[in-house]
């Protein structure tokens, strides 16, 4: 079936990441229900607070679910900790269709963002673990890929299906995933890290294609072994110093990700965007909008091995800030000056901004999940980072609106661009390129770069030193 060790890893990630494909589902569910539910074409009638609760209660689920996920993928092992989300995904999906009531949608949500924080938190460490060296980041990408189809699918089915059409079309999904990770072999480094080396040697060479995995076999069990030599903590994650400068990287990267504006153009572009929109109606731009998330992964999925993570995390920063600092001035020019004409402009950002974020820090802390952290702090990392993903999208959904209303929309977008910048200075100045590198590479270029960090502070302390001994002679 599988003619190389490529063709396996690729047909694993894809269905591992499939769950992310249904979490991209619920995403774009309210927005394909939104308007059904103004219509009473549903079997439960909601109010706009109620849902408003639908919602958000997703980032809650979000939100409480990592920290456990984490727990139960060092325990149970990465696939028995994402073979369990087919199951809950598909009560979810369930719950809608027969269990016609408020209570159950909000359970429902509820369901879906724990299966999201789950996938957000197992996938990646899984991948990265998975994946040979060459093609690493290229399938780390696939994740991002997969919440965008996902979304995209919903945004594009949902207004030509009836309200319980397109919920028995979207429980079909998660029971494709089941029955296609079902039968995946399990991480070798997490067998390697239980002592199964004979059970971590038939997966690697299910993973390879090929009988001589000796090298790379020894290669990781010596990994896992420098790496386990230290207590699996969070304790170690904060006293570490690689190990912090790792997870500030990625968890900034995160916020980047999920606070530089995303999730408000998910959820209220059909609210900002102002009136007539040009040449075609304003849902068509959000359809184009969730496409180029797709399309535009692809391109950045080509990229990510040959140009580096690090180039490609600051110039999707740094254009995503540009490009919502433009929209913060047409808001803002907008409300204070009477501005009526450039229409076009927020449409024209609402689509350079699906590119910006695609290209880059829409998948990238993902990559960067997967492979810099040793295998002793992994779980906990991927719980962190699933945490401040879901937090910063929480935050700013909630706030969006509020803050908008009273001070203008132009506010909501200066913050953005005060994030975003800030985190791409924060990657230019910290982050490390990982593309090519082994796992024992990165750490030692951590381990580097941490050296380097005091070097350059003992340095500028004696520079500070020098010139207040000159300052006293002179007094």
């Amino acid at each position: 079936m599988f003619k190389s060790g490529t063709h396996r890893q690729v047909f694993a990630t894809v269905a591992a990441s499939m769950s992310i494909f249904i979490s991209g589902m619920w995403l774009g569910w309210p927005s394909s229900v939104g308007e059904k539910f103004a219509k009473h074409q549903t079997d439960v009638e909601v109010t706009y607070d109620e849902l408003s609760w639908i919602v958000c209660l997703m980032d809650l689920g979000n939100f409480i679910s990592p920290v456990f996920a984490g727990y139960m993928m060092d325990t149970l092992g990465r696939k028995l900790s994402i073979v369990v989300l087919g199951p809950l995904f598909i009560v979810s999906w369930l719950l809608t269709l027969y269990v016609p009531s408020i209570w159950a949608l909000y359970g429902a949500r509820l369901m879906a963002g724990i299966g999201k924080g789950m996938s957000y938190t197992v996938v990646p460490v899984f991948l990265g673990e998975i994946a040979g060296v060459k093609i690493r980041g290229a399938l780390g990408s696939v994740f991002t890929i997969q919440l965008s189809s996902g979304f995209l699918f919903e945004v594009i089915v949902g207004p030509f299906l009836t309200y319980r059409t397109l919920n028995k079309v979207s429980a079909v999904m998660p029971v494709l995933f089941f029955l296609m990770f079902l039968w995946m072999p399990e991480s070798p480094y997490y067998l390697l890290k239980k002592g199964r080396e004979a059970k971590a040697a038939k997966c690697l060479q299910w993973y390879r294609c090929d009988s001589e995995i000796t090298s790379e076999l020894h290669q990781m069990d010596v990994n896992v072994q420098k790496e386990m030599e230290n207590q699996a903590t969070f304790y170690e994650l904060f006293t570490n110093r690689k190990n912090f400068k790792a997870l500030m990287v990625v968890v900034t990267a995160c916020i980047a990700q999920r606070a530089g504006g995303i999730s408000c153009l998910l959820a209220y572009s059909p609210l900002f965007l102002p009136e007539p929109a040009p040449i075609i109606g304003k849902f068509e731009y959000i359809m184009i909008f969730a496409t180029m998330l797709v399309v535009v992964n692809f391109i950045g999925l080509a990229l990510v091995d040959k140009v580096g993570r690090k180039p490609l995390l600051i110039f999707s920063e740094v254009s995503s800030g540009l490009i919502t600092f433009t929209f913060g001035v047409y808001y803002f020019l907008k409300d204070h000056a009477g501005l009526t004409s450039f229409t076009w402009l927020p449409y024209l950002c609402h689509f350079s901004f699906a590119i910006a974020l695609a290209i880059g820090v829409g998948f990238i802390p993902v990559v960067f999940l997967g492979e810099m952290f040793p295998v002793n702090v992994r779980s906990h990392c991927s719980a962190i980072a699933s945490i401040t993903m879901a937090l910063a999208s929480f935050v700013s959904n909630k706030i969006f609106l509020v803050i908008s209303r009273t001070y203008g929309y132009y506010t909501m977008f200066w913050g953005f661009t005060v994030v975003n910048f800030i985190c791409a200075y924060f990657a230019y100045r910290y982050a490390v390129e990982t593309t090519g590198k082994t796992f024992q590479e990165i750490q030692d270029i951590l381990e580097e770069s941490v050296k380097n960090d005091d070097r350059q502070k003992s340095k500028a302390k004696q520079n500070d030193e020098v010139k207040t001994i000159c300052c006293m002679k002179q007094l």
